[in-house]
């Protein structure tokens, strides 16, 4: 007689749960046979509190994990603007640092100097612009009016003159054509020298032409300019860090001659971080930006959730793969550029898959964990089961080991004294006793997992 194939969908509750109760009966037999004589002692001791929630079928994308290094969010090889010897550099490497705090100063006293020197000269040009668009002095004015005044008088003696030796003349007197002539002459001059007197008199009472002003301006702000300039490379002797950081390189040493553009020191912001990873070009695509995206750190033994800060739309010619940096919150500063990093990142569309909270997942070793809840001999047992992760989105990471069927209990709270299987009390999230299997126990686990994932 064949034996009789029946689909997933089509398997009665009964033979789920015996499935699953072999499933989680298997991993309670190996690793008890690893563990030996510490299970027997744990299961001795008292249970522990613990808050519980439920793995579930959840639609989360499939993904793969990369290998890459955690970067700094911004670097910064600070240099100087202006040439002279290092005075002082008050930080060392490994300093923290904020936005605007000194980080070397260089000599300033010959550009002092001439910042003095500008200073002065500024000074000198103002007050030739001001006198200038004062106008000429009244003093001046009336001297030169009075000079017109003796124009005028000059030149009236000089028309009285000419009449006389000309009457003199016609009469035949003791006039003579001679004396007609200089008569003319000394007219003629006094008429002049009144005319050039009138000019003056009237340029004085007009005061600098308009053209004069504007160019005694312009050398002003020429030299204004130039103060400026030079105020500038004064504060530039003080080199500050430009943001908030660590100084990670000293480039030079008190009594070093600096050059305009040289180095000095090198000032990196880890406030957060970037993880630099290479993305095969079939998971591109799904690698958008702000996805959330797993990332654990060996050195640290942690995991981080953090999101596709940049996607880089240039391959490497030889692996054709794509540079993806994903940005994570350095709040404690145990993140320090060019550790190892694992990221799992999107690579496919989304799939039905087990999904359990993010709380419940522990690392220990770079290895993940998850503690099951399963019927011992005297009650509750938490058993912690290495697990491989996939997928972290929303408060809850797939499961892709296949070793945590959906429905199993998983602890959320307390996992982290689950070291070995361990005698277990069920608590809600405000620590009150719940039973297995009571509306109360799922309850709590629902609650959990919300809290989980929010």
């Amino acid at each position: 007689m064949k034996p009789t194939c029946h689909s997933r969908s089509h398997r009665s509750p009964t033979l789920v749960r015996k499935h699953r109760a072999r499933a989680i009966g298997v991993g309670v037999t190996m690793l008890a046979a690893v563990i030996g004589p510490a299970t027997a002692r744990a299961q001795g001791g008292p249970p522990i509190n613990v808050v519980v929630a439920e793995a579930q079928m959840r639609e989360l994308p499939a993904t793969a994990t990369l290998v890459g290094s955690v970067d700094a969010v911004r670097r910064s090889r600070v240099g100087a603007e202006v040439s002279g010897v290092v005075l002082d550099m008050p930080v060392r490497q490994g300093d923290a640092v904020v936005a605007g705090q000194l980080l070397c100063r260089l000599d300033d006293e010959l550009i002092a100097l001439q910042l003095d020197e500008a200073r002065a000269r500024l000074g000198a040009l103002k007050a030739v612009l001001e006198e200038l668009e004062a106008g000429t002095r009244p003093e001046v004015v009336a001297k030169l009016a009075a000079k017109v005044a003796e124009a005028e008088a000059w030149r009236q003696r000089w028309t009285y003159e000419l009449e006389r030796v000309r009457r003199l003349y016609s009469d035949k007197e003791a006039g003579s054509q001679r004396e007609v002539y200089d008569a003319e002459a000394e007219l003629a001059a006094a008429v002049q020298l009144k005319a050039a007197a009138e000019a003056d008199y009237q340029e004085a009472k007009n005061g600098p032409r308009k053209e004069q002003i504007a160019g005694a301006a312009y050398e002003v702000a020429e030299q204004e300019a130039v103060v400026k300039r030079l105020e500038r490379e004064v504060r530039k002797t003080q080199i500050r860090a430009p943001f908030d950081g660590f100084v990670v390189r000293r480039a030079v040493e008190v009594g070093e001659w600096v050059a305009s553009g040289d180095e000095v020191a090198e000032v990196a912001d880890l406030s957060t971080v970037l993880v630099r990873v290479y993305v095969p070009e079939f998971a591109l695509p799904y690698c958008t930006e702000g996805a959330e995206t797993g990332v654990r750190v060996d050195a640290l033994q942690r995991a981080y959730v953090g999101r596709i800060k940049h996607r880089i739309p240039l391959a490497d010619a030889t692996a054709r793969t794509f540079p993806v940096e994903i940005e994570l919150a350095n709040v404690d500063q145990q993140l320090a550029a060019g550790m190892f990093a694992r990221a799992t990142v999107p690579s496919g569309p989304n799939t039905a898959t087990v999904a359990v909270p993010r709380d419940a997942v522990i690392d220990r070793q770079g290895t993940s964990y998850v503690a099951l809840v399963i019927p011992g001999e005297n009650g509750l047992m938490a058993m912690p089961t290495p697990v491989t992760t996939g997928a972290d989105i929303g408060g809850w990471v797939a499961i892709r080991s296949g070793n945590v069927p959906p429905g199993t209990q998983v602890v959320i709270r307390g996992n982290e004294r689950v070291m070995f299987p361990t005698p277990v009390a069920l608590v809600d999230q405000i620590g009150r006793p719940v039973e297995q299997g009571s509306e109360g126990s799922r309850d709590a686990g629902s609650k959990g997992a919300r809290e989980s994932g929010s």
